[in-house]
């Protein structure tokens, strides 16, 4: 029995595609951070936000994919996970998302590249350069650093922030963000742009060194 293999040119090529999902979606999150909370008017750039959510189910995925057991310390938190990823599936449907029986078994591949940049952005954002920072609402946070957001340090803070981030994402795409708390849109909008650095800078890396 033969078995598929990674290419490198296929896997540079999944990577360069979630850096622009990350890209894309920083810019259309400030946008809408923009228009909505300094002109109060609904934003166009809303239906950027389908692509982000289809790369954070990757994310979603991937996690499931790579977190183990033994690294979950306290029970309880063990517990909400399994709770979270094998019996509550209420996000799905509160997203508009039917389950259903795949057609096919889909590869694993994807998935996991992108839940490896998620888990470094998260841990990097904090220690972003200033001249990457750029949320655009300096008047509720007047710094040019992210390190006032905590890193998450267990499995089951790292689910709770893309699950955050989901949120804000989906209320991006159907109503205005202004009916949510400033707090959380600056930590999804660090994590698309923390992405975005990270993606670029080891593209720039890696075709540096092939060059």
């Amino acid at each position: 029995m033969t078995s598929e293999r990674w290419h490198v040119g296929d896997v540079l090529e999944q990577f360069q595609a979630l850096k622009e999902v990350a890209a894309s979606t920083r810019e259309a999150l400030e946008q809408v951070l923009v228009e909505e909370w300094k002109y109060r008017v609904r934003s166009r750039s809303a239906l950027q936000m389908r692509e982000a959510l289809k790369y954070l189910e990757e994310v979603r995925e991937g996690f499931a994919l790579s977190v183990r057991a033994e690294a979950v310390h306290d029970p309880r938190e063990l517990a909400y996970l399994v709770n979270q990823l094998l019996m509550d599936w209420g996000w799905l449907a509160d997203m508009g998302i039917e389950m259903g029986l795949p057609e096919m078994v889909e590869r694993v591949g994807r998935q996991l590249i992108a839940y490896a940049m998620a888990s470094l952005a998260l841990a990097l954002m904090p220690e972003l350069p200033p001249e990457a920072v750029t949320f655009p609402l300096r008047e509720y946070f007047p710094t040019t650093t992210y390190a006032d957001i905590p890193v998450p340090r267990t499995p089951g803070e790292v689910w709770e922030r893309l699950e955050e981030v989901e949120r804000v994402v989906y209320t991006a795409g159907v109503r205005p963000t202004w009916s949510l708390h400033i707090s959380p849109l600056r930590r999804a909008y660090a994590f698309f742009e923390a992405n975005a650095w990270l993606a670029e800078q080891q593209l720039g890396r890696f075709f540096g060194a092939a060059s």
